[in-house]
């Protein structure tokens, strides 16, 4: 990336010339402020008398250039400084403005720009030549708030329902845009053609809360980086910076576009990233809801521990129904007389970790917190407690991060929860009331500062031992703080959302972007998979694969644990498993153990939902892919694929092996349909380029498809496979590519059959518990 400053005009010009078209940007900065007569000014990076230098410099991306604006005070005392950094080896550029006030007088900052690129105001965005439609792939504050792909003929995704999930869903700050084709993405978002993809966005997220305005319109492409000041008082003296902002071109087709940035913002937030997968969870919340009893609980702990050799389950959650009150998270109802306390030990005494949801900055106005305590309450201009969502038919208020008293309240909480009762796991749910705008002790702190704070005080008291995972969490400043996040809406046992304590509402929230269901669980799993891994392990929500109490169908069913397989996030069930029936338990066991996989979407800057997930794996000398392909239409049709998209040069000869159906191709051709796949159902394919030697073609062993191996040896005439420890019973099938056939196959030094498939193939029936030695002979 190239950078070029004119302090004249003060435009900052930013280019890519070894992209198509010359890829360049023009754009401006500014701040925008309050005085104490209360009217909202705006000062520019340009006056008479700015000045600039550059310097190298080293940080967390690596050696660069930075150069430094100063533009004198304006009539108000306002200065405004501004850093530009280029880096030798990074092919992105980063940008920050700072203003200092050096009034006599106190001033109210409101928004900063670190960059504005509108042909209204002389800026430019030129992302490649020729120019084709722009589309632009927007993000939510939170893991419910929508994030996917829009195109010049969309709005942004407003609801009806607004009145209502606004407060829970979205960012109450941010500006709402009704017009086609103009959009905003909170923290990070991408703008394309066919050719070139702009990333845009912020690598740190602790100081304010950012986002990205887009206009897709033919001739008319901006862009816009903001930053969310929320007024805080800036005394003479004092100096308050932006985000710093990040700017990249990158060329197209490129499975993952963002993951410059996002392994940008990892490097510069610290993130928190756990070296072991998180372990395979239950949590009643998905079929008892409310309706959960102590009584309800324990029958399932009983089948956890009886199933256990099947489905190594290590953490037992329990979800909400249990309080006396939002906010006193440590007294029960009548549905749980022992308590807390008694209830982690029963967990303990069945060898599993106690997990715990609660809601940490959300109270109840009848809570022993919110009566006892109402100064530690947000409140609005008029003194009174915010309105901080409505959850459950209850109205709810939002503790206020930035009271030292509420700190300690929090800290203390946690501790209480995780050291003194057991509990290894904290779910951290609703989130987002504790950066809700209002009025709070501290008014030097922005609402993400708030929020931050507090983040960071629960994990002071939990210890870094214990795993949080955030839901309902503006994504940003939770950054290095939990170890797994909700990246998505709520899923559902029904596709479309659908109320069963409403039926007749079904037809009106169907099309429902954020409500809970399958379908926009699914959404956001695929179009956030980047983050995985790299701010934390995704959690794309419970795995529900009951034939009862239940509207998913059986095809929906397989595409779920197909797509939270592949996707390799965290393993979290919700069933009632006093009723799974064998085979749905067993589709769930194949995701154990997680091996932490990652892959990308298929699409993802092509269609709302991407129709497909590719992941590549290389391991114990086998390379191979597994690819998810979903019909994500409302009726059954085709789908396929062309094995070039995946890599594979036309004419090369693959092995494809079909998961689901457990049918084994040996193709040339250029690609392959499935005719007729069920609505939402799917396909997952194993294909590998077929050699001259022993090759593992399929397995019913585990989702992955040879993930779960841990070495394989060939010798002479001889393999020998060992697994890693699966940690439960195995049952399955391995199919595999021999020179010539097996006349000897063990495991574990018991005697397998082998069965001739044809083509060379030749199947092996094992079964074992924990690890696997599988030996052939030929």
């Amino acid at each position: 990336m190239q950078a070029e400053f004119n302090p004249r005009k003060g435009m900052i010009s930013l280019n890519h010339p070894g992209l198509p078209g010359k890829s360049n940007l023009v754009g401006s900065a500014w701040v925008r402020y309050r005085n104490e007569a209360g009217s909202l000014k705006q000062a520019d990076l340009v006056d008479i008398g700015c000045t600039s230098h550059a310097e190298s410099f080293t940080d967390v991306h690596g050696n660069g250039r930075q150069i430094i604006f100063h533009c004198p005070p304006n009539l108000d005392g306002i200065e405004l400084s501004y850093r530009l950094n280029t880096y030798d080896q990074q092919s992105f550029s980063l940008l920050q403005l700072s203003v200092r006030n050096l009034s006599r007088e106190p001033v109210y900052l409101h928004e900063f720009c670190p960059f504005q690129a509108d042909p209204a105001a002389g800026g430019r965005v030129h992302i490649s030549d020729p120019a084709g439609e722009l589309r632009f792939f927007k993000v939510g504050w939170h893991g419910w708030d929508f994030s996917g792909l829009r195109t010049p003929r969309d709005r942004n995704t407003n609801s009806w329902l607004d009145a209502i999930t606004s407060t829970s869903y979205t960012n109450p700050v941010t500006p709402r845009i009704r017009s086609r084709g103009d959009f905003w993405s909170e923290g990070w978002g991408i703008l394309a053609d066919d050719q070139v993809a702009l990333v845009a966005g912020f690598v740190s997220t602790v100081r304010q809360f950012g986002q990205v305005y887009a206009c897709t319109h033919t001739g008319q492409a901006a862009l816009r980086l903001i930053t969310q000041a929320d007024g805080i008082l800036l005394d003479p003296g004092e100096t308050c910076e932006s985000e710093w902002g990040y700017l990249q071109f990158v060329p197209l087709p490129n499975p993952d576009p963002a993951a410059d940035f996002v392994n940008a913002v990892a490097r510069q937030m610290h993130a928190r990233i756990p070296a072991s997968p998180p372990p395979p969870m239950w949590t009643h919340w998905y079929h008892f809801y409310h309706d959960i009893t102590e009584g309800l609980f324990l029958e399932n702990l009983e089948v956890l521990a009886e199933l256990r050799e099947i489905l190594p389950y290590q953490v037992v959650e329990l979800d909400d129904g249990y309080q006396s009150f939002w906010g006193d998270w440590t007294s029960t109802n009548e549905k749980f007389p022992h308590g807390l306390e008694w209830l982690a030990d029963q967990i303990s005494l069945k060898g599993f970790t106690p997990g715990l949801w609660l809601a940490p900055f959300q109270v109840q106005a009848k809570s022993a917190v919110a009566l006892e305590h109402p100064e530690w309450l947000v409140k609005n201009n008029r003194g009174k407690p915010i309105h901080a969502g409505f959850q459950y038919n209850m109205f709810m208020q939002a503790l206020d991060a930035t009271h030292p008293e509420v700190l300690e309240h929090l800290r203390a909480l946690t501790d209480k929860l995780t050291h003194q009762w057991g509990y290894g796991m904290l779910k951290l749910d609703f989130i987002n009331a504790g950066a809700l705008p209002g009025k709070r002790y501290n008014p030097k702190l922005t609402r993400a500062e708030a929020l931050r704070l507090g983040l960071e005080t629960i994990r002071q008291g939990a210890g870094k031992e214990t795993f949080l995972l955030g839901s309902g969490c503006p994504f940003g400043p939770a950054i290095g703080v939990v170890d797994a996040m909700r990246i998505g809406p709520d899923t559902a046992p029904s596709w479309e959302p659908y109320l069963h304590w409403l039926p007749w509402a079904g037809p009106l929230i169907k099309k429902e972007p954020c409500m809970p269901s399958l379908r926009n669980a699914f959404r956001h799993t695929l179009n956030l998979s980047t983050l995985h891994k790299r701010w934390w392990w995704n959690d794309p929500d419970c795995l529900m694969v009951r034939d009862s109490d239940t509207r998913l169908t059986e095809p929906e069913a397989q595409s779920a644990v197909t797509l939270v397989g592949l996707s390799g996030g965290m393993l979290v069930s919700s069933d009632d498993l006093r009723k799974l029936n064998p085979e749905r338990l067993g589709w769930v066991s194949l995701l154990v153990p997680n091996l932490g996989i990652t892959g990308s979407p298929m699409g993802l800057l092509k269609n709302l939902i991407p129709e497909g997930f590719q992941v590549k794996l290389n391991t114990i000398g086998q390379t191979w892919q597994d690819v998810g392909l979903f019909n994500w239409s409302n009726h059954s049709g085709d789908i396929s694929i062309k094995f070039e998209e995946l890599g594979f040069a036309a004419g090369t000869p693959l092995h494809v092996f079909d998961f689901w159906s457990r049918q084994y191709r040996r193709l040339t051709d250029p690609d392959i349909v499935f005719p007729a796949v069920p609505a939402h159902g799917c396909k997952l394919l194993r294909v590998c380029e077929a050699r001259e030697a022993a090759q593992l073609v399929g397995d019913s062993l585990h989702i992955s498809q040879g993930a779960e191996f841990a070495s394989w040896l060939v010798n002479d005439n001889k393999l020998v496979i060992e697994t890693v420890d699966m940690g439960r019973h195995v049952k399955g099938m391995l199919w595999l590519a021999l020179v010539n056939p097996p006349i000897a196959a063990t495991c574990n030094a018991e005697e397998v059959d082998s069965e001739d498939m044809g083509e060379g193939i030749y199947g092996l029936r094992v079964r074992f518990t924990g690890k696997g030695r599988i030996e052939v002979s030929w």
